[in-house]
């Protein structure tokens, strides 16, 4: 199956999953969920688009790339089959190096539940 992009004929659009520092200051609806744990940040996926070497976030209509720009982690292109199972798979393995690459003083199911509590309150 191709991407809407491919199939209207327009070039240089790539599928991004990014991984940023998801902060109060560049996420501002997560509220209190870090800083109640310590946390600075918690490495978060997120899906966006590169056309010609510009990102652009549609995920909603207030998204705005430019607030994730400096806080960005690592980018990879990928297929728009691999936005569910994969995003949340390559997730899960990103967190669990992190946690033990910086001394993370919490398990994983820890840290999952704290972005747990940051979607929802995302979502309010």
């Amino acid at each position: 199956m191709k991407h809407v992009a491919d199939l209207n004929q327009i070039p240089n659009v790539e599928l991004i999953l990014g991984v940023y520092k998801m902060n109060s200051a560049n996420t501002p609806k997560i509220g209190n969920a870090l800083s109640d744990y310590q946390l600075d940040y918690i490495p978060e996926a997120h899906c966006y688009l590169k056309i010609n070497d510009e990102r652009f976030d549609y995920t909603s209509p207030t998204s705005d790339f430019k607030r994730l720009k400096n806080d960005m982690l690592l980018e990879k292109t990928i297929t728009h089959q691999q936005v569910a199972e994969f995003k949340i798979d390559f997730h899960k393995a990103y967190l669990k190096d992190w946690i033990k690459n910086n001394n993370i003083p919490y398990s994983f199911g820890k840290i999952w539940q704290i972005r747990e509590q940051c979607i929802e309150n995302l979502s309010r």
